[in-house]
């Protein structure tokens, strides 16, 4: 039994997926992985063919990656505009806003990554004489929020453990070249 073009046997079944985009209708966890705030909006996610639920801050983040998807959320009228995220707040959305160096408490520290957060990352860009490097998290007005020092030789699975507790949204060109080896890329 053979046709000449391939149809479906119940053309109801062909309609093409379409997720929604708008307020959420129950509130729990933001669904981004690490991050603990309250969901607001409902997003496409291509992946699954379906949609995902996010704080506000992470759809923020939509205003640098998908610029469709961020100007549809804004011309919805029972969703609360999302630029107050966006241009608000001590976060960074992406790792071109944060500075490759900056000075805490007189340390020279450099860029290592964006946390889920929203939070930046930093080294010690000189470590001590003694092999200790320090970590610090800092938020978008360069207020550090986080510390920690550790022994040179434990910077790596430091860095392994807040990607894995923490969450990392993208890492600093040269912190993904010691992880991982290989010449840096230009992004």
């Amino acid at each position: 039994m053979s046709r000449p073009r391939s149809q479906p046997w119940y053309s109801g079944a062909h309609r093409a997926l379409e997720p929604e985009v708008g307020p959420v209708d129950e509130h729990g966890l933001c669904e981004c992985g690490h991050c603990d705030r309250e969901q607001r909006y409902r997003l496409p996610w291509p992946e699954v063919g379906g949609d995902v639920a996010y704080c506000g801050y992470h759809v923020a983040r939509y205003r640098h990656h998908n610029r469709e998807l961020w100007e549809r959320l804004r011309s919805l009228d029972d969703v609360e505009d999302p630029d107050v995220h966006a241009v608000a707040g001590d976060r960074f959305l992406t790792l071109d806003e944060v500075p490759k160096e900056i000075s805490v408490d007189g340390e020279r520290m450099r860029r290592v990554a964006l946390a889920v957060d929203g939070w930046a990352l930093f080294d010690s860009a000189e470590p001590d004489d003694d092999g200790k490097v320090r970590f610090v998290t800092v938020d978008r007005n360069l207020e550090p929020r986080e510390s920690v020092e550790i022994s040179r030789l434990s910077a790596g699975e430091f860095l392994n453990w807040f990607r894995e507790h923490e969450g990392v949204h993208d890492l600093d060109a040269d912190a993904r070249h010691a992880l991982y080896g290989g010449e840096p890329r230009d992004d």
